[in-house]
């Protein structure tokens, strides 16, 4: 066997142990974080012992709301600090999916995806979600609306002020490219709508006063420039078409 061979057999077994690891510490993570929402479900259930059953029930049935937002909280302030004790970074660049670059960002994903799925998605736009990006890592402005979960890579992004980013939308600054992973930063300008159910892959730019069309894809690199209207798939200048069509007409 090559020494190539045995090293990349090496990463991938790396790569196995370290995957049993996030499980691991995914579990870990809801765990402390129900904490709070089973000792306040267990202090409530107690102290309505002497109530009839049914007001009980009503204070028990509040209870869990409350303690959702509890967890919720909790949640979110865990995956910050499991994040930074376990020095989980990424950085712009190409990388082998075993590397340790690789395993890291997978590692970071996954704690932002654990806290998306189980609690932001259900709050959206709401200063909870903004708070989580910033301490993720995030470059984000004021003013700034996302009616979506699907931000990833997020110490890759930059959001300027008064930015409205519709459902469904996903900004993603990492792609695969022949095996390979990429990562790249990806910046949004100030004034930005971001139309729903839109794609922003990595390394775009969207200046300043742009508006990206409902289901649009940027692909790669795109750069949108200052006040521009783009859509299509690929986003494509909406105002430079609109021109050639009534040159056409005339």
């Amino acid at each position: 066997m090559s020494l190539n061979a045995k090293n990349t057999e090496w990463e991938q077994k790396r790569a196995g142990i370290w995957i049993a690891g996030l499980h691991a510490l995914g579990a870990a993570l809801f765990g402390l974080s129900m904490f709070p929402m089973v000792g306040l479900l267990y202090a409530v259930w107690h102290a309505c012992a002497t109530l009839p059953v049914w007001l009980k029930l009503l204070t028990f049935s509040f209870s869990i709301g409350v303690g959702y937002f509890a967890f919720g909280l909790t949640l979110i302030l865990l995956a910050v600090a499991f994040k930074n004790i376990f020095r989980f970074r990424i950085a712009a660049g190409l990388y082998t999916m075993y590397s340790w670059q690789g395993l890291h960002w997978a590692a970071y994903n996954s704690l932002i995806l654990v806290a998306n799925s189980a609690f932001l998605d259900v709050l959206r736009v709401s200063p909870f979600q903004i708070l989580f990006y910033r301490l993720m890592g995030a470059k984000v402005g004021e003013d700034v609306s996302v009616n979506t979960a699907g931000l990833a890579d997020l110490s890759l992004l930059t959001i300027g002020d008064h930015v409205l980013i519709g459902g469904g939308t996903a900004i993603i600054c990492h792609g695969f490219e022949r095996g390979l992973l990429r990562l790249a930063p990806t910046k949004i300008g100030n004034f930005v709508s971001i139309g729903l159910n839109t794609i922003v892959m990595p390394d775009c730019e969207i200046g300043d006063g742009a508006v990206i069309a409902p289901c649009s894809f940027l692909a790669k690199g795109t750069r949108v420039p200052p006040k521009g209207r783009w859509g299509g798939n690929p986003a494509r200048d909406l105002r430079a078409e609109r021109r050639a069509a009534l040159a056409e007409e005339g």
